[in-house]
Parts: C-alpha cells; structure tokens; sequence
C-alpha cells in the first residue's frame, strides 16, 4: 500500500479499507473508489479553513441544524463501532460533512466534537486539526467520546403529504405542534392547495398528525 499512502495518505488508506463493506465478509481489492474518501477527507479539512485556506474557525454558538448534524454522527458512530460496522460509519461521517457544509458550519464547539468522534478512523487528520484547536498535542486519543444527547434530533416541522382523493399532490412544511383542526386550517389556506381543488370545498379531510393530510372532493 506504499504508493497508495505516497498518493492519496495513510488516513485515505485506513478510511477506503473500512469503507468496502462488512468487516466480516471477504471483499476483492480495488482502489476504484478511494478517490472518494480522498475528497471526504479535503472536505472535512475545509470545514476549519476559509477561502484563503487559513484556519478560521467560530465561537459562536451553534444553530439547531449544526447540533443535529453532529449528534447523529455521534450516536451512528456509537452504534457502528459495537457492532464492528465501520463500512456504515464512514457513509455517515461523508452525509455529515455535507450537511455542515451546505450550512456553512465553522462552529468551534461543532467542529471541536466531529475531530474527536473521527480521530479512531481518521488519526492522523484529526490530530492536525486537534493542535490547530489549541489542544495540546498527542491529547487527542485520551479526549473523552462527546456524549448524545437526542434532544437535538426532534423534530420541530414535517412536510406533510397533501392526498387529494388518493392521490398525493405536494408536500407541505407544518409544525409538529399544530393540532389536526390547525393543520386542516393550514392546509385549506394555503394557494397552491386551492389551485388542486379548483374551487371545489373538500367533503371530507383527513388529517393524521405527523403523517399525512387526506382530502375526498
């Protein structure tokens, strides 16, 4: 694997090994997708760094989507690592640095979390980073596993399904405290509902909170 690690470093490597499937099965060797975990891994670099590529990382406090992304990481992780299924993990690792990055997410505290939570698949990037942190370096290992914490990933709205007469038209975004009369209110009010309608009243509606809106015209 020499010139793998010379190309591509020995992160890449120990990550795409992981990545090829089930830690129990036997798997063909190829390199097709390393590419993959290569740019995964610039991505996560990214996350610290500005358009200029200098550190540059936030004090500020994270928003409720950042701490959403980060501790479905932690719980996945968690959950993989009991079960030796690191194949899955490095997926998750890969949708929650697209997540934080579409957000834009520089969050210290976040950031802090997502390098400890990566360091067992990612050591040598991830102590780097840990340095850049200000923490002191070779600590990294000894740093304690970020706890869950499942308030982060309730939900606050949901995209209900708009049926009309058995056939879903759109969706459309409520919160999830709205009562079903307040959804079917919602619902009524809304144009692009009416336009399916066409200025028809509903006989019937249906509202199943958290799941669904039916309507019989």
């Amino acid at each position: 694997p020499d010139d793998i690690i010379e190309r591509y470093g020995a992160d890449t490597l120990r990550m795409y090994e992981m990545f090829l499937g089930p830690l129990e099965q036997s798997k063909p060797w190829n390199t097709n997708g390393i590419e993959g975990v290569f740019k995964f891994l610039r991505k996560f670099w990214r996350l610290f760094h500005n358009e200029a590529w200098e550190f540059s990382v936030s004090n500020e406090a994270p928003t409720k989507a950042e701490l959403k992304s980060l501790h479905k990481i932690i719980r996945k992780v968690e959950e993989d690592v009991e079960r030796f299924s690191f194949n899955t993990s490095v997926s998750s690792f890969m949708i929650a640095v697209n997540e934080l990055t579409d957000l834009k997410c520089n969050k210290r505290s976040i950031l802090h979390d997502l390098t400890i939570v990566l360091s067992s698949y990612a050591p040598h990037i991830c102590e780097e980073i840990w340095t850049l942190l200000d923490n002191a370096p070779g600590t990294l290992s000894y740093a304690a596993y970020p706890k869950f914490n499942s308030s982060y990933l309730i939900e606050d709205d949901f995209a209900y399904p708009i049926s009309i007469n058995g056939k879903t038209k759109m969706n459309l975004n409520m919160p999830l405290t709205l009562e079903p009369k307040d959804v079917e209110a919602f619902v009524l009010a809304n144009a692009d509902v009416q336009k399916y309608l066409e200025g028809k009243t509903p006989k019937k509606v249906i509202v199943v909170k958290g799941r669904i809106v039916n309507m019989v015209v």
